[in-house]
């Protein structure tokens, strides 16, 4: 071998060698592949609702931050598509978007729960979606106007009251409180949206609401809260939430054990949050990036600041969360589970 001849062949040792260490190094070739898909790609984000709520709102502030996360740094696109609760968004998700993590949503809990009591409009199975995580785990609350008669959740209870609804949880809430634990709540339908719904409060149209508003009152009324313009009656979720510390939880009007796994099903979606979805079916080396894109996105500084600029909570819920909430739910015994979706039926 000629002196001249060393310099190539080292170099071709050397060139050999890496490509051999690559051969054997799955994870790095699966980051390679990661980076590839998604640069220069737009992501898809399918909302459920429509803009100006708080869904909407925390889906755009997340976009504007997970794409520095995500290998590639593609853009995220965000889509309104709402109707149903979500579910069209849901089914859009299911059957129509491309199965290659190049389109993401965000839906309702509740919509995940459809197909589990018998929904005709689910085209979908709530435990085959990929679950990217939740932002924050839903508050739900029941308020009524300041100068309202009815103060106190007791009184919530046994008086009648004309609570406005503007759908999905601002409707099963009340409905719940009326089948499952006997309140009295006249619900007023039709409101387009939580806007209208937060209006025709102020207007006096309606005496108050229940549902997964507290975070929407929050970012679009903080002086109802700071200016004590409302009453905070009631807490809803399965679990106490330190938010609203000393306000009563549904769960203590609860009668029996029926009752309890009842509210359960019905209300226990709310540790589901807002939850960020995928189709099933995109290779797990994409899903494994989306996934832990979210997850750095829910600790970035400039995403929390953007947040709190926009007074949106932030308290993550892992995907795994969402998950073991949905087995639970799905394995709920028949007879529990008609029962709930009679009363999601009569809720719509």
């Amino acid at each position: 071998m000629t002196k001249r001849n060393v310099p190539a062949r080292a170099a071709a040792l050397s060139a050999l060698f890496a490509a051999s260490l690559f051969a054997i190094c799955p994870a790095a070739q699966a980051q390679e592949s990661v980076e590839a898909f998604y640069k220069g790609r737009g992501v898809g984000m399918v909302v459920g609702f429509n803009t100006g709520g708080a869904y909407d709102l925390y889906a755009r502030v997340v976009a504007r931050h997970m794409s520095k996360h995500l290998p590639g740094k593609p853009s995220f696109v965000v889509k309104n598509m709402q109707g149903a609760g979500s579910v069209i968004a849901a089914n859009f998700l299911y059957n129509r978007s491309p199965r290659d993590g190049s389109e993401i949503g965000l839906i309702a809990g509740t919509a995940a729960l459809e197909p589990l009591f018998g929904g005709t409009a689910t085209q979908f199975d709530g435990q085959k979606f990929v679950w990217l995580g939740s932002a924050n785990e839903e508050v739900g609350a029941c308020f009524t106007w300041a100068t309202s008669k009815t103060k106190t959740a007791q009184e919530l209870m046994r008086e009648p009251v004309i609570i406005g609804s503007a759908g999905t949880s601002s409707l099963l809430v009340p409905s719940t409180l009326n089948s499952v634990l006997g309140a009295n709540l006249r619900i007023v339908k039709g409101y387009k949206g939580t806007s209208d719904l937060l209006l025709a409060l102020e207007r006096g149209e309606v005496e108050g609401m229940c549902g997964m508003l507290y975070a929407v009152v929050q970012a679009e009324r903080p002086d109802w809260l700071e200016k004590k313009l409302v009453n905070v009656l009631m807490q809803v979720s399965v679990e106490r939430n330190p938010k609203l510390a000393g306000v009563p939880s549904i769960m203590d009007f609860a009668k029996s054990d029926d009752d309890r796994a009842l509210l359960r099903l019905l209300i226990g979606w709310t540790i589901m949050g807002r939850p960020f979805l995928a189709p099933p079916g995109a290779p797990a080396e994409r899903v494994a990036a989306l996934r832990a894109a979210f997850a750095a996105t829910m600790k970035d500084e400039e995403f929390l600041h953007d947040a709190a600029r926009n007074r949106l909570d932030v308290s993550p819920i892992a995907p795994e969360q969402i998950e073991r909430f949905l087995n639970d739910a799905y394995a709920t015994p028949r007879p529990l589970v008609e029962r709930a979706a009679k009363i999601m039926k009569e809720a719509n």
